[in-house]
């Protein structure tokens, strides 16, 4: 009580630099198990209104909440007190449990938030695991696996060993070491305590059970230490080769296809089917394991694995090639099922040819040298002979070694000459001479050519930067007379002028943390300094930019920044809409250095697929058995008024609204078992990404405030996902890659579509980059997939998928299908159902979206009057475009042009 009354007093002179403190101000602190843990909240109001209105809000750690072993309803409670400046908020967590660690948070406003790491330290419980009763961590093969196995103390050390059986069949533990960074190790330890341990690159094989140690002073005699068990298992099947990284003609290849089973009673063996692609076709050769091609031979074996209290078996088929040849097949495919789902993994590697570059020699007098010549095996017909008016050849022709005695009547070309795999005739010849004075000679015609590099060398660099500088400012300047209005503007960008008016000062410009990382560049947030039309001095913004100036070449084939220039002048011909993502503004002055800035809206809550996925446990289904939307009145009443901010009805479980007194406390802990939450579990399809992000736009990590969502708030998200594209297209932009994981969420539950710098890039290559596998086959329309035409009703039809995703909550389309053979299944007809927590009005829809013939799908003119036809049903028309209409949205944006943002 001192201490509290003590900073009153002082609370003046430091509330100018903190309008929320925390009590004790720490980052983190220490406390013993048992005992009881206060914090104090002091907000300092900075409006009036504010003295009314302002609360207090505690956000406590998830794994706290949601155990309901941890009594939260009777450890919990807090008192809150006002007067005419400030508001304090106390909670007091009480009989402190090891597994309560976590951070604390009291927050005012998403803004307005503090938090700490608070450790409940025990000597018995140093590491303590963050998960049910049943602690098995499931992932599927080849993806990352995270591990909450946490300590209670800032001084534990963690290690962690595997059990293994051994030769007795008693379970033996074997150390696994801990990397602090990521090289090549497969467990990484996390630099922060909160977050963990991460299996960074999972194999089929990790399956097995676990211990996470913690121990403190481990140097001294008297060292403790505790452990907390748990079980991995890795989904799926992989497919891997063993031995060297290249393959030579000759040597013996091994293919290894794995999956891991739960042991059942019976002797099953799992058997895949094994098929390779005929060399030069696309005709798949499905391999009769039974009798198998000559050179082939396949192993089935099953090795077993305890797993706790339960048993698993490995499952693996060995695919075995013996003397592959040049000519040997070289892409194989594995296919099983696996968890009642058919499941292929395909695998290529090439068959090189044995080296055999020409060589030179030089004659060391009375030295006696063997010339060697490669070959496939010992039964391979070498013949050797020296190149002179009479080709003498030597009679040791079988032989792979040419003994030379050093000699000087031996200078001279030598060349031995043998049948590759193929049949095909090869040489290899070696250049055997003496040493002379022409190498003197040698050394200054070298000294004199490299002065003229050196001369030159910067006289070509200084004519091609000119150059370049002229070309790059005729690609911003653009030819807006060659624009025909009757084509999309995807195939005039070259056309589009840049408005120099955008042009916003680099030096006002602050990078702060990565939002994001895509194949071609990264996202940032950033504070943008006089941003005109900006009520603040210091803007939020994005910033796009290319990935790393060294990779720009001097004839500007770099594809990040040829997109990131494509979208610059995208966005500038569009012009602000309030579910687009806006420009505003651009650096282009060392564009001349392949550095670009695209200042874009900041979206705090990043792309939508990802949040979707991580708001699963919170969704609100508000659907009856009937796959009708049911809304409560009061819920109906709550979104006639907060319809335009995208509010949402629902409480997220990991807030506790505190009130102004002892009796609200027992009302608010009520209310973390009363709301009505429908957990969505992820699945193995959800770890499958199968097209990575151009600019891939991640959420803010402090963006972790947003209430939990319903499927009211998926409907409002689809109407303004078709408001967005019908303003598109009313402006002839096809987006060609509209999803999910391409539509980003800001503040008040608006969404913007976002990402067009690979429009045209994808009409004209297929949207492949070499090494990147990005073409999205699972949301292009048919037209696109068998024709390569693409228009505004195929974005129509990706529409259709994106609205797949959105009720399944971020799940990847066509769960479980290999894209390539999706092409062939897609134009004979195969459509996906409708989500479970889709709208029977939404399922509609979607089968009209991916209609076959373009001109049968809807317009998203026709799209956006349909769904808000829809929602009038539930909430009337004077709310639906409360605060987002088009005219309030221009009104508020004033001149349509970008530059009006920039002083």
């Amino acid at each position: 009580m001192v201490l509290l009354i003590t900073f009153f007093i002082f609370l003046p002179l430091i509330i100018h630099a903190k309008w929320l403190v925390m009590v004790p101000d720490l980052t983190q602190q220490v406390v013993d198990a048992r005992s009881d843990l206060k914090l104090t909240c002091i907000y300092q109001f900075k409006t009036e209104e504010e003295n009314t209105s302002a609360t207090i809000t505690w956000i406590l750690p998830n794994f706290l909440i949601y155990q309901e072993e941890h009594n939260i309803n009777t450890r919990f409670r807090y008192v809150a007190d006002r007067n005419k400046t400030h508001v304090k908020s106390t909670m007091i967590l009480q009989k402190t449990r090891p597994s309560d660690t976590g951070y604390f948070t009291c927050a005012v406003s998403p803004e307005i938030k503090i938090n700490q790491y608070v450790y409940i330290y025990s000597k018995k419980e140093l590491v303590f695991i963050e998960a049910d009763v049943i602690t098995e961590f499931v992932s599927l093969a080849g993806e990352p696996l995270d591990i909450p196995c946490k300590p209670t103390h800032p001084n534990v050390t963690m290690s962690l060993y595997r059990g293994e059986l051994g030769a007795d069949g008693d379970l033996e533990w074997k150390f696994i070491e801990l990397s602090p960074e990521f090289k090549n190790a497969s467990w990484l330890l996390k630099p922060t305590p909160e977050r963990g341990l991460t299996l960074t690159n999972s194999k089929v094989n990790d399956t097995g059970q676990y211990i996470c140690i913690g121990s403190i002073n481990e140097r001294t005699p008297t060292a403790k230490h505790t452990d907390s068990e748990f079980n991995v298992f890795i989904r799926g099947m992989e497919l891997v080769r063993i031995g060297e990284d290249d393959v030579v003609e000759g040597d013996n290849v091994t293919l290894i296809c794995s999956t891991m089973i739960q042991s059942s009673v019976s002797k099953f063996v799992w058997r895949p089917e094994w098929s390779y692609v005929i060399n030069e076709t696309d005709q798949e050769q499905i391999i009769n394991i039974t009798d198998p091609p000559k050179g082939i031979k396949i192993n089935n074996e099953v090795i077993h694995k305890v797993l706790g209290d339960y048993w698993y078996d490995l499952h693996q088929s060995q695919l075995e090639l013996s003397s592959v040849t040049l000519d040997t097949h070289a892409h194989f495919q594995c296919r099983g099922n696996v968890s009642r789902k058919t499941i292929s993994q395909s695998i290529s590697f090439t068959i090189k040819e044995i080296n055999n570059d020409p060589l030179n020699v030089k004659l060391g007098k009375g030295i006696a040298q063997n010339l060697t010549c490669n070959r496939i095996s010992d039964d391979v017909h070498i013949q050797w002979f020296k190149v002179n008016k009479s080709n003498h050849f030597y009679p040791r022709s079988s032989s792979s070694v040419l003994p030379l005695q050093g000699i000087g009547g031996e200078t001279g070309t030598y060349s031995c000459r043998w049948n590759n795999s193929r049949g095909e005739k090869r040489y290899r010849s070696f250049n055997f001479s003496e040493e002379t004075e022409s190498t003197s000679i040698a050394i200054a015609v070298c000294v004199s050519l490299a002065t003229l590099v050196i001369i030159g060398v910067p006289i070509k660099q200084y004519v091609d930067k000119k150059n370049l500088e002229k070309e790059i400012q005729e690609r911003l300047n653009g030819n807006p007379d060659g624009i025909d209005p009757n084509l999309p503007i995807e195939y005039q960008t070259e056309f589009l002028p840049y408005d120099k008016g955008c042009e916003f000062p680099k030096n006002r410009l602050r990078l702060g943390k990565k939002l994001g990382k895509g194949c071609f560049g990264e996202v940032y947030k950033a504070e943008a300094v006089g941003m005109k039309d900006s009520d603040e001095t210091v803007t939020t913004v994005a910033v796009k930019k290319v990935l790393s100036a060294s990779q720009f070449q001097i004839k500007l084939k770099n594809e990040g920044l040829d997109a990131l220039i494509r979208e610059l002048k995208i966005l500038n011909y569009l012009g602000p809409h309030i579910n687009v993502v806006n420009l505003l503004g651009a650096c282009t002055k060392d564009i001349i250095k392949g550095e670009l800035l695209l200042i874009i809206d900041y979206c705090r809550f990043g792309n939508l697929q990802s949040y979707l996925i991580k708001q699963r446990n919170k969704f609100l289904n508000q659907l009856d058995d009937f796959g009708n939307l049911n809304l409560p009145n009061e819920f109906v009443e709550i979104s006639a008024i907060h319809c335009g901010d995208g509010a949402s009805s629902g409480k997220s479980r990991q807030q506790l609204q505190p009130g102004l007194s002892d009796n609200s406390v027992s009302q608010t802990r009520n209310s973390i078992t009363d709301i009505s939450i429908c957990p969505v579990p992820l699945t193995e399809e959800d770890c499958l990404q199968e097209t990575e992000a151009i600019w891939k736009y991640g959420e803010d990590v402090d963006a972790n405030f947003y209430p939990s969502i319903s499927t009211w708030n998926l409907i409002s998200f689809s109407l303004q996902i078709a408001k967005g594209m019908e303003y598109i297209a009313s402006k002839k932009v096809l987006h060609g890659d509209l999803a999910a994981r391409n539509v980003l969420l800001a503040d008040h539950g608006v969404v913007k579509v976002a990402d067009f710098g690979m429009a045209r890039k994808m009409y004209s290559n297929s949207y492949e980059i070499k090494g990147q596998g990005l073409l999205p086959v699972k949301w292009m329309a048919i037209e696109s997939l068998a024709d390569n035409v693409f228009s505004s009703q195929s974005d129509v039809w990706s529409y259709g998928i994106l609205l797949w995703e959105l009720f399944t909550l971020g799940k990847i389309p066509y769960p479980g299908m290999n894209g390539h053979i999706l092409i062939k299944d897609i134009q004979d007809g195969l459509r996906m159902e409708k989500p479970d927590y889709s709208p029977n009005f939404f399922g509609d829809i979607m089968k009209n979206c991916w209609k076959k013939e373009p001109h049968d799908r809807p317009t998203f003119c026709q799209l956006t009057n349909m769904i808000e036809n829809y929602m009038e049903t539930f909430v009337g028309s004077q709310y639906l475009d409360a605060g987002l209409t088009e005219n309030n949205v221009n009104e508020d944006f004033g001149d349509s042009s970008p530059s009006k943002h920039l002083e």
